[in-house]
């Protein structure tokens, strides 16, 4: 065995490590400390923080956010203070996630004028749990709205799915054209309005900003769901 993982764990490719940890009922990667700094990080070694909009209020004491930094990247911005502000989960019960389509790409310019690809995916939608969809009277193949903590809102078509989990939905971040339930396709210049349009899923992405990159959350938010 030490023969076929050679030097050191850095160069091993054999998989023993991994097939002990298996047969041991472990994680093989997730039972290890940090093995370096990152200095120009916050957390030089990664830490778990709760997400500004937390859908466990309580955990928010023990893992707070980092505290307000102003003139980040010449923007004021609120972590703290934002997170703390109420209790977020109270009011917006439902976690969102944003994520991609195999057939489309970034937000879908390119790939939603193309009438082989837009068929595939014709409209802008939302996963949704039946269970969950149940409670809120949303029926597979209706329209229904999602409301953000800032104040924005769009309306989609549920999209029933058991890849999702009951206590959040899932949004494709592919489209433009519609904002907030109005349709504004009627701006395209004659002759360039794609063959799919919907709602921007970064509508309703929460507020929240990494701490070195000031790269947007659109990972980890909550929203508000109902019938439209």
């Amino acid at each position: 065995e030490k023969a076929a993982m050679g030097a050191n764990w850095k160069v091993d490719t054999s998989n023993i490590i991994v097939q002990k940890c298996m047969e041991a009922g472990i994680a093989p990667y997730g039972n290890a400390k940090a093995r370096a700094k990152v200095w120009g990080w916050a957390d030089e070694i990664p830490m778990h923080r709760e997400p500004l909009h937390s859908p466990r209020t309580d955990l928010t004491k023990s893992y707070p956010s980092f505290a307000d930094k102003k003139d980040h990247w010449r923007v004021d911005t609120r972590y703290v203070s934002e997170q703390s502000k109420q209790d977020w989960a109270k009011d917006f019960p439902v976690n969102l996630v944003t994520g991609r389509l195999v057939n489309l790409n970034g937000a879908g310019i390119e790939n939603r004028a193309s009438k082989y690809l837009a068929k595939l995916t014709p409209e802008m939608f939302c996963d949704i749990n039946p269970d969950l969809a149940g409670r809120y009277g949303i029926r597979d193949g209706s329209m229904m709205w999602i409301h953000s903590p800032q104040g924005t809102k769009i309306k989609v078509k549920a999209k029933y799915s058991h890849s999702v989990a009951p206590d959040r939905v899932f949004l494709p971040f592919h489209f433009a054209g519609v904002l907030q339930g109005v349709d504004l396709s009627h701006k395209y210049p004659t002759g360039t309005k794609p063959y799919a349009i919907g709602e921007s899923a970064n509508v309703v992405t929460n507020y929240g900003y990494d701490i070195v990159t000031q790269i947007p959350e659109t990972k980890g938010g909550l929203c508000q769901i109902q019938p439209a």
